[in-house]
């Protein structure tokens, strides 16, 4: 019940940020059980299957385990391999014991080869243990924004506890991808050689990613076989295990623009097939646009005691949008709701109002508007005020000595009065004692 409110609510959210423009999905036959497009550039949803229902990611945990590497290492360290770790199961470099790689060749294995030995060499290196890997690789999926991720090992092998979704490996992935080094990597569609070392021979490794080579035209897609090559494809990294059956995390550029791509649980035949129709559908049926700029000009206001007579009103973020391609500019109006008039002194970035956006005569989003620059007191506003400050700084050393004075005579009245008040209680007591001194004494 919590997963359907939430998906309600982000759905809700999505819309009102992308301008009420509610994006129609296309029948794409996906086969995998979730799956996602997202623009590299926005963040925002184009598509998605089930993208928040949780799922073994397989080695596209490794997305992680690479820019964790990178973010902590300098890529010429020389990693000496335990005696452990070549018994990792799985894909591997087949490391052995004793042998020395520098931290970019094992990354290379690790993003190309899906090796699940170097996957174990570099978190044993970063954080001394699987273990604590697994804590950092965690805490920094929580930074990019994976709210329903668990990482408990760097290479994805199979564990119960080991589980992500297809929204927040859209999201590592765009967070990887704005890393040039990361990027280099998974988009190298050549063959990766580590020369010869004291303990093997050469060895050379080729991406697992068909969208970056693979030309066999073995995909049946609308109506006849293509390859799996992509040719706007950029990356990034394929997975697979029994229980999260074929996986793939990708990307692909066209006209400037980026999509990262995510299908979990498809199958042997549809993996790449469904990344396509992805892809296709992202870069093909959306475009980004800008719908202002950070400093546009929303207005003027006027300033009264200043050094000048009015300051700009800017805007002070910019607001970019992943829209249709039909979506009009035209459509947009823009409003500005500032204030009347300001008084001297205005400081840059003070905030002067709203900018509201419509789309279709509907309010869609809002920013602040800001002053462009300081306006000081004017040289006669800032005397007066210095005048008038004094003045009232003399009025108010005027009020305290009469309040002191007042009190000081009220303090004194009361005290006469306490005197007073003590002789004639004196008077009488003696007036008391003479009358009876007089009556039953002297009689």
């Amino acid at each position: 019940m919590k997963r359907q409110v939430l998906s309600i609510v982000l759905v809700v959210v999505f819309c009102l940020s992308s301008f009420g423009y509610v994006y129609s999905e296309p029948d794409m036959d996906i086969v995998a059980e979730t799956a996602i497009v997202m623009d590299g550039t926005t963040g925002q949803i184009l598509y998605d299957k089930n993208m928040y229902g949780q799922m073994y990611p397989a080695s596209t945990t490794k997305i992680m385990t690479a820019i964790l590497a990178i973010e902590n290492c300098d890529l010429d360290q020389i990693i000496t391999i335990d005696a452990k770790t070549p018994f990792t199961e799985g894909s591997r470099t087949y490391l052995v014991e004793g042998e020395q790689l520098t931290v970019e060749q094992l990354l290379y294995t690790l993003l190309l080869q899906s090796a699940n030995d170097s996957a174990v060499a570099l978190a044993k290196h970063i954080s001394g243990s699987v273990e604590e890997f697994a804590k950092l690789m965690n805490n920094k999926a929580v930074e990019i924004g994976a709210q329903d991720t668990n990482f408990v090992n760097p290479n994805g092998l199979p564990d119960e506890n080991h589980v992500t979704t297809a929204y927040d490996l859209a999201m590592i992935a765009r967070y990887a991808m704005e890393n040039e080094t990361f990027r280099e990597m998974v988009g190298t569609s050549t063959v990766y050689t580590i020369p010869a070392t004291e303990k093997q021979d050469e060895r050379k490794f080729m991406t697992r990613n068909k969208l970056m080579w693979d030309q066999k035209k073995s995909l049946y897609y609308n109506g006849e076989y293509i390859s799996p090559k992509y040719e706007y494809a950029t990356g990034i990294k394929t997975g697979f295990t029994m229980a999260a059956g074929n996986c793939l995390v990708s990307s692909a550029k066209k006209d400037g623009r980026e999509v990262i791509a995510v299908v979990l649980k498809s199958d042997v035949n549809n993996v790449f097939l469904d990344s396509i129709k992805l892809l296709e559908n992202g870069l093909n049926n959306y475009k980004n646009i800008t719908i202002v700029e950070q400093g546009e000009k929303a207005g003027s206001i006027t300033i009264e005691s200043g050094t000048q007579s009015s300051v700009d009103a800017v805007v002070s973020s910019s607001i970019k949008k992943t829209v249709p391609v039909d979506w009009n500019m035209a459509d947009i109006e823009k409003e500005a709701l500032l204030k009347e008039s300001l008084t001297a002194p205005v400081k840059k970035g003070d905030d002067l109002g709203k900018l509201i956006i419509r789309y279709n005569g509907e309010v869609l989003n809002e920013v602040a508007v800001i002053a462009l620059n300081d306006v000081e007191l004017s040289r006669t506003a800032a005397v007066t005020t210095k005048l008038t400050d004094g003045f009232n700084n003399f009025k108010y050393i005027i009020f305290g000595v009469l309040i002191f004075i007042a009190a000081y005579a009220i303090l004194v009245m009361k005290i006469n009065i306490t005197r007073r008040r003590k002789r004639r209680i004196r008077r009488n007591k003696y007036q008391l004692d003479n009358d009876y001194i007089q009556r039953n004494i002297l009689k």
